[in-house]
């Protein structure tokens, strides 16, 4: 990879990644190519958002028209692992390994940079891990990690001495600061990677069926703080969001189908949120879990228990 090694995690994935979750397939070819535009180097994706030929198309694009080579960005997906309540079949191994194969087409690419089990929702994710490390010796996946994986879950994994996930995206904000997780992480380098980071706000998600406003009045309180130091440091609400995401180790993700936004949404390592505004966020914490709440369940507390 050469992109610069400050603005990389252990495995030099980008710390700032755009994400694709709730893209129409044409919004996210658009979207994708503007961001890689924009200076975005990491792009997220996943099965399970059924957009993944318009990421390709996006990627292909950006890259044609930025003159930026493959080797210069990198690319996360995600295995929808099935789940039974949801009427969706859990892949065993090999459905596991021709997932991958069919998103590389998709995504027409030759390899991804990460590959995750998107959450532990399968009585299959020990055999499906066990299809990941496979997908990496084959080549398809440089790296290979978990998401929605709580301490209890990741343990599942290194208890049958299996090879331990490498990253764990995770809901992670000042509301949902995942105290204990991003510990136990840190202790066993495992990268932590943040998604929902603009959940606090009452911009995010504010489309018709796209669930922000569930859980709302968790939010109230936070949102007058978060838009009172933003005025203070002179950058948007999601700017400092993102900020504080980063200041506590993460990688985060953000997103939006606006170019504008997209811009300004990367415009975080030129400023620091001092130390007593970062006390102030990290009291808003509850731990409460947002992102999956109109779904009617949170990946991080649920799984079904394994034989």
């Amino acid at each position: 990879m050469k992109i610069s090694k400050s603005t990389c995690n252990k495995i030099g994935m980008p710390l700032m990644g755009f994400g694709t979750y709730q893209l129409s397939i044409k919004q996210a070819e658009f979207c994708v190519s503007e961001a890689i535009k924009a200076g975005f180097r990491h792009i997220d994706s996943a099965e399970g958002y059924e957009n993944e030929e318009g990421t390709g198309r996006g990627i292909k694009k950006g890259l044609k028209e930025t003159g930026v080579s493959r080797d210069d960005i990198f690319v996360t997906t995600k295995l929808f692992p099935g789940y039974k309540k949801w009427g969706s079949t859990e892949k065993d191994y090999n459905q596991t390994i021709e997932t991958l194969k069919r998103q590389l087409k998709q995504l027409q690419l030759n390899y991804v940079d990460l590959y995750l089990i998107h959450a532990p929702l399968s009585e299959l994710r020990i055999e499906q891990w066990k299809a990941l490390i496979e997908l990496k010796k084959q080549g398809l996946a440089k790296y290979i990690g978990v998401s929605n994986y709580n301490e209890d879950r990741i343990r599942e994994i290194l208890d049958k001495g299996l090879e331990k996930p490498e990253a764990n995206q995770v809901e992670f904000h000042p509301i949902c600061a995942q105290i204990n997780l991003t510990k136990y992480m840190k202790e066993n380098s495992i990268e932590p990677i943040a998604y929902s980071s603009l959940a606090p706000l009452s911009t995010w998600r504010v489309e018709k069926g796209q669930g922000g406003e569930v859980l709302a009045e968790k939010k109230e309180e936070g949102q007058l703080i978060i838009k009172e130091i933003a005025k203070k440091l002179d950058v948007s609400e999601a700017q400092l969001l993102l900020r504080w995401g980063l200041q506590h180790g993460y990688s985060v993700l953000t997103k939006s189908s606006k170019p504008t936004r997209i811009r300004e949404n990367l415009r975080v390592f030129d400023f620091e949120i001092p130390k007593g505004d970062i006390e102030r966020l990290d009291q808003l914490n509850q731990n409460q879990a947002i992102a999956w709440a109109a779904s009617g369940i949170n990946p991080m507390e649920f799984a079904p228990a394994l034989e």
